[in-house]
């Protein structure tokens, strides 16, 4: 060690400097590696339990394999895709009008927790009970399996109804200034919920082709329709040409 030329050297602070960066980034590489292996994710338990979820409901065979659910599930990203497409299996739209199924659909897409309570028809009343114990029974399933999780804080925090009697209204005609006195909610919010849902009527569509329900997939279509028009999908005068 003592022969060593590095010794001589006029840039050895320099570079053992480098040399101390590059093993940390060396380390640091490694580190991200293991990570994202298979290694790393088997040592999850959080992981175990998602997994197990998937294999409980049905998204997923005991080999991994994706089935028809999972692959349903893939396509909802505007909603909590467990609840969507527990939704969508346990046939709960197929009962409602378009109007209906959309006002509905607007519990995965709203962001707001406290809003004026909405006045819903019988039937919009008994789906969304329904839709909330599907929600509560998918969070007891995960609570079961290992996760952290409240099933009541579960199906708060993926179902909002607060607009649900708005978009009904809307879906069925009323004018934009008649649906604001119906909720507390900034007008603002209601037009990026309902264009928002438009996304979902599409995922919903999408979701009904890989079914092959055609009924659900022509529902979609209506629904999206419904909710397409007036000032919410105006062109806004800030990117268009006047």
């Amino acid at each position: 060690m003592t022969e060593n030329k590095c010794h001589g050297c006029i840039k050895l602070a320099e570079h053992m400097k480098l040399a101390e960066e590059i093993r940390k980034h060396k380390e640091k590489v490694a580190e991200l590696k293991f990570q994202m292996s298979d290694e790393a994710l088997q040592q999850m338990p959080e992981f175990q339990g998602r997994v197990e979820v998937l294999k409980k409901i049905g998204c997923i065979d005991a080999d991994l394999v994706v089935q028809l659910k999972g692959r349903v599930a893939c396509e909802m990203n505007s909603g909590e895709e467990l609840i969507c497409t527990e939704c969508l299996f346990d046939n709960q739209l197929d009962c409602l009008e378009p109007e209906e199924a959309v006002a509905l659909m607007s519990a995965f897409v709203f962001q707001q927790r406290n809003t004026s309570e909405p006045t819903l028809t019988p039937k919009l009343l008994e789906a969304r009970q329904r839709l909330h114990e599907t929600a509560i029974r998918l969070g007891q399933l995960q609570v079961e399996l290992g996760l952290p999780i409240s099933p009541e804080e579960y199906a708060q925090e993926n179902l909002k109804f607060g607009l649900v009697e708005v978009v009904y209204e809307w879906a069925k005609g009323t004018p934009f200034a008649d649906i604001c006195k119906l909720t507390d909610v900034p007008e603002g919010l209601i037009v990026r919920t309902i264009v928002r849902l438009d996304e979902t009527c599409r995922e919903f569509k999408n979701a009904a082709s890989i079914m092959g329900n055609s009924a659900l997939h022509k529902k979609m279509e209506a629904a999206s329709n419904a909710i397409k028009r007036d000032i919410v999908f105006a062109a806004s005068l800030y990117i268009t040409g006047v």
